[in-house]
């Protein structure tokens, strides 16, 4: 009992508890300024410059996208966004991925020179619409090109189709049909994200029109008329903060693909090999993995030609030029599944 006692009086002196109470107050301070503090928030900047949207550039922005949703010191996106439509399918992934970061954190998309078809499609993911007075939006449908017979010439003998429809994947009528059916899935899309603003009937929006940013306000196609500073107020609004950084998301992600590909070639340079990478299985391997350096690439990448590195690194998507990604009517389609949403300026 004695001893409890003397233990007691030695850490009630001035000259124990004092030194004690400061450590404490140290790593109690410590603990809240990087748990409770860790720094300013964040908003995401990701920056789509003209873009045809097709498996190659959606898979760049689904990345940019990934980034931003996983990165929890980014608070908001908003997202620079020029792109005349492209394949449906890609498009549809983009809308997804959008509406997906969107349930994580507020996305507001402000619409540049031209967001239509595939390119406004993935816009509806976003919480809010900001246009210029100029841009052109809109343009919702479908454009299906008829593949036609997969083998030009009439079969012989040697081709055995395993049923009617092997060869063209159907008729004609069938596919007036399946592009109905895109068609009105476009639609839907529209009318569950802007139905309660949109102030024309479904027919309307499914005549494919494209709108003048201006009018498209009136009609609910947009939110808002601004600028960049007026869509990252709007972020920040919306994820309730006042005092924040902004991020390049582009830049962030390209420094990330920039080490994982430095750690991939530099041991063949230093063997005195010749530069090769995978196709796109490698890149995409590369440019998605966030774990250790210390992963074996061994498994993932196939000896290819370093010069299919292009286009897969560059944010837009594009190819060495414009004209080389842009599909030409009527397309050579292998099969009835591809189909397209473009538009472009002389369609």
């Amino acid at each position: 009992m004695g001893k409890l006692s003397a233990i007691c009086r030695f850490f009630s002196s001035w000259y124990v508890s004092g030194p004690l109470l400061a450590v404490l107050g140290i790593v109690l301070g410590a603990w809240v300024f990087f748990n409770v503090y860790p720094g300013k928030p964040k908003i995401g900047v990701i920056d789509i410059p003209f873009t045809v949207i097709n498996d190659d550039s959606a898979f760049v922005i689904s990345t940019f996208l990934e980034y931003a949703r996983r990165d929890d010191s980014i608070k908001g996106v908003f997202i620079r966004l020029n792109s005349p439509g492209g394949g449906a399918a890609a498009s549809e992934q983009l809308y997804f991925e959008t509406r997906a970061l969107r349930e994580k954190k507020p996305v507001v998309i402000i619409m540049n020179d031209i967001v239509a078809s595939g390119g406004y499609m993935m816009s509806m993911g976003a919480n809010y619409l900001f246009t210029k007075p100029s841009s052109f939006i809109g343009n919702v449908g479908v454009i299906l090109s008829f593949p036609g017979p997969l083998i030009s010439r009439t079969p012989g003998e040697q081709i055995v189709p395993t049923g009617p429809f092997k060869l063209n994947g159907g008729g004609r009528r069938y596919f007036i049909g399946l592009t109905d059916q895109l068609k009105q899935a476009f639609a839907s899309i529209v009318m569950t994200e802007r139905g309660d603003v949109l102030k024309i009937p479904r027919s309307e929006v499914l005549s494919g029109r494209i709108w003048a940013g201006v009018e498209g306000v009136k009609l609910g196609i947009a939110d808002e008329i601004g600028g960049d500073t007026d869509a990252i107020k709007k972020t920040a609004s919306l994820a309730g903060i006042s005092n924040y950084d902004l991020v390049d998301v582009n830049t962030e992600v390209f420094r990330n693909f920039n080490k994982q590909f430095k750690r991939i070639i530099e041991p063949l340079e230093e063997t005195d090999s010749s530069p090769s990478l995978a196709g796109a299985a490698g890149l995409i391997a590369a440019l998605r993995s966030s774990q250790s350096s210390t992963q074996a690439t061994d498994d993932v990448f196939t000896p290819v030609d370093v010069g299919s590195l292009r286009r897969y690194i560059v944010p837009s998507g594009l190819g060495e030029s414009q004209g080389k990604v842009l599909p030409e009517f009527p397309m050579k389609i292998n099969g009835p599944n591809v189909y397209y949403l473009y538009v472009g300026p002389n369609q």
